[in-house]
């Protein structure tokens, strides 16, 4: 049995109760011993085709294998001398003194020979040697196709007989090769097959992510449940405000978790924020009951449909910033979290979710066409102007996705599963694995993660209650709260961008909830962006009717003054109490 260690393959020459020993194949050493539980964690893979054809030829072994191994066949006999490193040297000496050789080469005999490598290195015949045209032949294919200019096999011939088939007056020579002579030797040659072709013209990304070998599956990477490959993506589509149906807030970004063995969608974000806090949401996700999350949006579902909760014991990404930030190391000395990055711009090394939001495309695009969907068209020139025909809300589409997660963890058939007896689908497996103890999650309150995963900033303390962004918070704890603190203290608190109708004071290790006050409450369940598109449209609202004040106060005054302006002023002389009582008298008549 051979397994694969660090890129390098190994060969298994002996089981024992607790593991085994195994000897690299590649470069036949001194043999080591693996425990059992490290076993399990290498990939087996296929016999290499060079041992297969060692294992041929052991039926008919030439003269020189044979005495070759009459050499070593008491170190063969028995299992010891694996194990036990002296008693090793102490026969490799004995048979060397015995045989008039070397120690080295007896043990250099003798790993080969538990590697499964041949005794006897194998002479290669010498090659026929280049003709001068098969040479300018190679010239031209490695200079002109094998570029980044990506010449066609005809136009390198038409440069190979300009550069060395014409004569200083530039006329073609006589003797020269025909186009099809070359391209006889281009394909036979097997040229166009040749990983070098792709990366010489394409670029070694393009060869990397879509022309490389792929040997096993993705979900044999790993065999325990919790590691999880994440990604993000934004979304084909506008979305309008909850508060206004005709702002457009843009597209919305969507972060995802998968489990690598069982293909489960394990959390998921649906927002307007990016970087390290969504990352965190996702996780805080994760680690929720999806009941409860689901429930939230007026959706029921049972356990077994999106069966996961806690923290991965491992998170497989890029070396994206929001990915390995000092929030995201913090979270994961605190849970003790493992962390594998992978080199950016290689999507195939995380394939799981990269498919899985594939998939959740296909589903939700047709359908919502017309509605906001970003065409292929959309940089073309007299294209729809997609954004007038968004009409969803972040609310909307969150719920459309979730419909979309539950359908690929709980109802989409996988095939060839790795496990035989368990139901062919995500959720399935999961609890299969979970069944059998083969897991890595880590236990973990979702309201804990949720709450360490908020953005942080500092508020003043108030008569009116705890400002942010413009908004004012109070709660029952609010007069406690000032009991020990006094207005203008400055106080940590930790709020949701993705929902403003509560904050939390972080006092130590402790998290108080505040909720929006009462003339604040018509935002309740408003995002950050949301709320933001609301108060600008007060606030050009309050201009207008600022400006309709002044200039009825400016009326007023303009009306007042052409009344002064048309009325005389007349000597009244000496004027006593009786005589206004007289004239009022006269003016009631």
């Amino acid at each position: 049995m051979f397994i694969a260690v660090a890129g390098e393959v190994y060969r298994i020459i002996a089981r024992v109760e607790n593991g085994a020993w195994i000897i690299s194949y590649e470069n036949p050493c001194s043999p080591y011993f693996v425990s059992e539980q490290d076993l399990e964690e290498y990939p087996r893979i296929e016999p290499p085709q060079e041992y297969l054809k060692y294992i041929d030829k052991q039926t008919n072994p030439t003269s020189g294998q044979q005495k070759r191994f009459e050499m070593i066949e008491e170190l063969m006999e028995e299992e010891i001398y694996i194990m036990d490193k002296q008693a090793r040297n102490r026969k490799i000496k004995e048979i060397a003194d015995r045989e008039g050789t070397t120690v080295k080469r007896i043990q250099k005999l003798y790993f080969r020979q538990l590697a499964g490598r041949s005794l006897v290195e194998e002479r290669k015949l010498p090659e026929k040697p280049e003709t001068q045209e098969q040479k300018n032949f190679r010239w031209a294919i490695d200079t002109f196709y094998y570029s980044a200019k990506k010449m066609s096999l005809r136009s390198v011939y038409d440069m190979l007989l300009l550069a060395r088939y014409t004569d200083t007056d530039g006329h073609l020579m006589i003797e020269r090769p025909s186009w099809h002579c070359f391209r006889h030797y281009f394909y036979e040659g097997g040229y166009h097959a040749k990983s070098r072709n792709t990366i010489a013209r394409n670029g070694l990304t393009d060869y990397q992510r879509n022309k490389r070998p792929l040997f096993g599956s993705a979900m044999s990477w790993r065999n325990k449940i919790g590691a999880y490959q994440m990604d993000a993506t934004q979304a084909d589509i506008y979305l309008v405000s909850r508060l206004d149906k005709s702002a457009v807030i843009g597209r919305p970004n969507i972060y995802m978790a998968v489990d690598t063995v069982t293909q489960l969608i394990t959390g998921i974000y649906v927002g307007l924020d990016a970087g390290e806090q969504a990352v965190i949401s996702c996780l805080a996700n994760a680690a929720m009951d999806k009941m409860e999350f689901c429930a939230q949006y007026g959706i029921e579902i049972t356990q077994d449909e999106w069966p996961n909760t806690g923290l991965p014991g491992e998170i497989i990404t890029d070396k994206g910033k929001e990915f390995i930030g000092n929030r995201m190391n913090e979270l994961a000395m605190k849970y003790g979290i493992e962390f594998e990055a992978l080199p950016p711009f290689r999507p195939d090394g995380k394939s799981l979710v990269e498919k899985s939001f594939d998939l959740m495309q296909q589903k939700y695009k047709p359908i919502l066409r017309g509605k906001g969907i970003i065409e292929e068209d959309s940089q073309e020139r007299w294209a729809v102007d997609y954004r007038s025909q968004a009409m969803l809300t972040l609310e909307d589409f969150t719920k459309v996705i979730v419909h979309c997660v539950l359908y690929l963890n709980s109802c989409r058939i996988i095939e060839n599963p790795q496990v035989g007896d368990a139901t062919p689908t995500a959720a399935g497996l999961w609890r299969w694995y979970e069944d059998e103890n083969k897991s890595m999650i880590i236990p973990v309150s979702s309201e804990q993660l949720y709450q360490f995963g908020l953005p942080r900033k500092s508020a003043t303390l108030s008569r009116k209650g705890i400002g942010n962004h413009g908004l004012w918070y109070t709660g029952l704890k609010y007069k406690s709260l000032l009991e020990r603190k006094k207005v203008g203290d400055t106080i940590q608190i930790a709020y949701d961008p993705n929902d403003v109708s509560q904050i939390y004071l972080i006092d130590g290790m402790e998290y108080i909830p505040f909720e929006l006050a009462n003339y604040c409450r018509k935002y309740m369940g408003a995002t950050q962006a949301e709320y933001q598109i609301a108060k600008d449209k007060h606030r050009i609202s309050k201009k207008e009717l600022e400006r309709m004040d002044t200039e009825g106060r400016i009326k007023v005054l303009q009306n007042i003054q052409v009344i002064i302006n048309e009325t005389e002023c007349v000597d009244k002389g000496k004027i006593d109490g009786d005589m206004i009582q007289n004239n009022r008298k006269r003016e009631l008549i």
